[in-house]
């Protein structure tokens, strides 16, 4: 028996909102294709690729017609727009093709943060306190009432750091004003406005389903001396930048086993909150004082390209890429009631 492997991807384009330099986002979509293919080349498995560009109908044409067993969903939007990542499961979905990774719900939740934080606040999961600014000639003073500064502003619905920099970090009105502003004006959405959490800042790889398993996590290393200590866009993208350079991954962290299960149970609790599949990153933050871990953000179908944090997580377990993709593939198929064919 012989498996028929489609792995969907995003073709990169030009955002349509936003900075100039966010293409670069867009393009490490490229480096997960690369990986993957190389993994499955290794497990002897055939695949075909499936990129999605302008006309999505030809997309759905290749699906029908060359009728993948199950796909590797890699879809982080569609034409530059983030927002619509949801709707490449949907279309598999539809089709009846199993695929890895999270479902269209899930994936729709965490794209918008507000929502996502509403969703773990109900759950009991400690998250920053935040707000969602809709217009520039927002009354900050009343919206902003049960926060206190300093402060960090987002796109609601953006990953990969975009639109994020150390302006971002805003310690009074004025500041906060100028950051909300620039959200709405130039990315076109909400702004996202939550209290900084001061403290240590990890990142937590989850795999697997029923019995997930929780592999080493990561701690980034802030080498500033004054706040804020944030992952921003330039030290995520920009090699060549100082953010880049003063913001280094340590896994395993170094924690001790109380502070270690605090962490796991939140990230944990987090995942199961927003219906997370097959994988996923939770990016936390520690609170010393209180020694509580603040969930920021949770990444369903995260980046897994060779320098992401996922796969540095996976190399410190000891699971080979490869093996990882087998796993995957095996949730995917286990879903339809099927099953990876046995190795020769």
């Amino acid at each position: 028996m012989t498996i028929r492997v489609g792995i969907l991807f995003n073709s990169p384009s030009k955002p349509l909102r936003g900075e100039e330099i966010d293409y670069l986002a867009e393009e490490e979509v490229l480096d997960q294709v690369n990986a993957v293919q190389e993994a499955l080349k290794r497990l002897g498995i055939h695949h075909h690729l499936f990129p999605v560009k302008d006309d999505i109908e030809e997309t759905v044409k290749a699906l029908k017609f060359l009728k993948p067993d199950v796909v590797i969903n890699l879809c982080e939007g569609f034409m530059g727009d983030s927002s619509l990542e949801m709707h490449a499961p949907s279309i598999l979905e539809i089709l009846g093709i199993p695929y890895t990774g999270s479902p269209p719900l899930t994936l729709g939740l965490c794209q918008n943060k507000g929502l996502a934080k509403a969703v773990l606040k109900a759950c009991g999961v400690p998250t920053p306190n935040y707000c969602v600014i809709t217009e520039r000639n927002s009354s900050l003073k009343e919206d902003l009432k049960d926060l206190n500064f300093p402060l960090i502003v987002k796109p609601l619905r953006e990953d990969a750091s975009i639109g994020i920099s150390r302006r971002s970090f805003v310690r009074d009105y004025m500041e906060l004003k100028r950051q909300v502003e620039y959200i709405i004006n130039l990315y076109r959405q909400p702004a996202l406005v939550e209290e900084y959490i001061a403290g240590r800042e990890f990142n937590v790889s989850i795999l697997g389903n029923e019995n997930p398993i929780i592999l080493p996590i990561s701690e980034i290393i802030f080498d500033f001396e004054d706040e804020p200590k944030i992952v921003d866009y330039a030290a995520k993208w920009l090699k060549e930048s100082e953010e880049y350079a003063k913001t280094k991954p340590v896994c395993p962290a170094k924690l001790s086993s109380e502070i270690r299960i605090k962490v796991e149970n939140a990230a944990l609790k987090a995942y199961e909150a927003l219906g997370c599949r097959d994988y996923a990153r939770v990016d936390i933050r520690f609170e010393s004082k209180t020694e509580t871990p603040y969930v920021l953000e949770v990444n369903p179908n995260p980046d897994i390209s060779p320098e992401a944090g996922f796969t540095r997580s996976l190399k410190a377990a000891g699971i080979s890429f490869e093996d990882f993709i087998e796993k995957i593939l095996g949730f995917a198929l286990e879903r339809a009631g099927k099953s990876l064919p046995p190795k020769r």
